[in-house]
């Protein structure tokens, strides 16, 4: 079995923003950032995250968040990727994953936690993602067996300190 691909939450995400059935909101301190909370399966809590096209009805950039646990006793959000495939490689996620960095750091701050961790985990076949995880998150891999598939991956763990937004 297979890592979760994002490309289809993504996709999916289209199709019911298309149909008019999402609640979205502005995202505060951001140029065209959007984001949509909803309870994909009991007790989890998504937070996604999108750039839109300039009449609301197509993304450019997709990036999903759930708390992940803690780490040493410090929260940690899971998050993950997609951008259609026309516009890869144009930089819109990298720059779209990075505000969402800021704004999950900021968030955590405000309730009073001083670091906050930011995981992502990539199939090892998928090497465009590990690319972009590294340019990103710019810290050493480690291997890992992903728990939902079973399959081969390596995930990135990047500490982070809410009251200066830097990474550790």
């Amino acid at each position: 079995m297979q890592m979760a691909d994002p490309h289809e939450g993504m996709v999916s995400f289209q199709k019911a923003l298309q149909a008019g059935i999402l609640d979205t909101g502005p995202v505060r301190n951001f140029d065209n950032l959007f984001s949509h909370i909803d309870e994909p399966s009991l007790g989890t809590i998504r937070l996604t995250y999108v750039r839109l096209t300039q009449d609301y009805q197509s993304v450019i950039a997709f990036v999903s968040c759930v708390i992940n646990g803690q780490v040493d006793g410090i929260p940690c959000v899971s998050v993950r990727y997609a951008v259609p495939k026309h516009l890869r490689n144009q930089g819109p996620a990298k720059q779209l994953l990075r505000d969402v960095i800021k704004e999950k750091v900021y968030q955590a701050g405000q309730m009073g936690n001083s670091n906050l961790f930011i995981k992502h985990a990539v199939d090892v076949a998928n090497i465009e993602s590990q690319r972009f995880a590294e340019a990103i998150l710019n810290i050493p891999r480690e291997s890992i067996t992903n728990a939902a598939s079973g399959s081969s991956a390596f995930r990135y763990t990047a500490k982070f300190d809410t009251s200066t937004g830097l990474k550790l």
